[in-house]
């Protein structure tokens, strides 16, 4: 576990930059749109979504079901030579922004930590902040500055065939 929240904290700590819906890549910053389609669409009916991203090696799975501004799904991170995590999320959706918890299992043991997606087109792409643990869960600092891993975006994808 110590393993896990050592690696938590240094990609966070490395990721730190702006929240102001800014994306950078390199040196080079793109304003997310205003405009979005699953997150930034106020719905009264539940909505199903799924978002996918894959490389060589690498999947990040999103399935998600949304009600007006919840939001509920699974979350399932496979990384090469890493152990995977697959877990559950409910949280908030504000504007295009999903701000949740994600209960998770990896290396034998459950753990808990906040998860930010921020939408992009049809992409969704992780925010990763400063955290700090609180009652034996990872949240979010007060104030932290998110950066966006803008070189895995989760593209969106028919959810029956993921």
């Amino acid at each position: 576990m110590k393993k896990y929240l050592l690696v938590f904290t240094i990609l966070s700590i490395i990721s730190i930059t702006s929240c102001k819906n800014e994306i950078k890549n390199g040196d080079s910053e793109v304003m997310a749109p205003e405009d979005s389609n699953v997150l930034g669409n106020d719905v009264n009916t539940p909505q199903i979504a799924c978002y996918k991203y894959t490389s060589a090696k690498d999947t990040v799975l999103i399935q998600m079901e949304r009600m007006n501004d919840e939001v509920a799904g699974t979350l399932s991170y496979n990384y090469y030579e890493k152990d995977k995590n697959d877990g559950t999320f409910e949280g908030k959706i504000v504007g295009d922004t999903l701000f949740a918890t994600y209960t998770f299992g990896a290396e034998g043991k459950t753990s808990v930590r906040e998860i930010m997606f921020i939408e992009k087109g049809n992409k969704l792409i992780e925010g990763f902040g400063e955290v700090e643990e609180i009652d034996g869960k990872m949240k979010f600092k007060k104030n932290t500055k998110f950066n966006f891993n803008s070189l895995m975006p989760l593209a969106q994808i028919d959810c029956d065939g993921n």
